[in-house]
């Protein structure tokens, strides 16, 4: 099967007929699944229609601005910094420091990672897996599974910290276990 492609500088155009995040800086390839920002040194994205398929493979650090429904994904970088809006799917793996803020209903995952810090809107369900740290503050009600993390600190944003269910890894805000 033969994929379109399509190479952007200063990606705008929709290709495959999903929204295209403009990046600055890397070298940015993208197809019918998904536009990839190699940062050399740092990619900085923005998806101000929403809707956009992303991801910063390698270098140094990756930045992506999006108003909702996005997925995006950090690898091999050293920092990601991302901001959604609502119905956001993000996952950084194999980085030192990823930090994002998102609306509701997101699905984020921090997978070998030094430090993980999100601030995640209600219902949002978060997972953690073999990290240093692992921090989160809920606006709403949440999930956070921590599997491997020498510290996991869940906030429920006016409420203090989470509860930790029967199971040591998973901790709500504002929702049963």
């Amino acid at each position: 099967m033969v994929r379109p492609v399509c190479v952007l500088l200063l990606a705008t155009l929709a290709c495959g007929g999903r929204p295209v995040p403009r990046f600055e800086g890397g070298e940015v390839t993208c197809t019918a699944e998904e536009c990839q920002c190699r940062a050399a040194p740092a990619c900085n994205g923005s998806c101000p229609a929403g809707g956009c398929v992303s991801a910063c493979i390698g270098g140094t650090d990756c930045r992506l601005d999006c108003a909702g429904a996005c997925a995006h994904r950090c690898e091999d970088v050293s920092t990601c910094d991302t901001r959604c809006g609502e119905r956001c799917t993000l996952a950084c793996r194999r980085l030192s420091r990823c930090q994002t803020e998102c609306g509701a209903g997101c699905r984020q995952t921090c997978e070998d990672v030094s430090s993980c810090r999100f601030t995640v809107g209600p219902e949002s369900e978060v997972q953690c897996r073999r990290v240093s740290s692992c921090d989160v503050t809920c606006r709403g009600p949440c999930r956070v599974v921590c599997e491997n993390a020498s510290t996991c600190n869940v906030t429920c944003e006016g409420a203090g910290s989470a509860t930790v269910c029967p199971d040591g890894r998973t901790r709500v805000c504002f929702a049963p276990c």
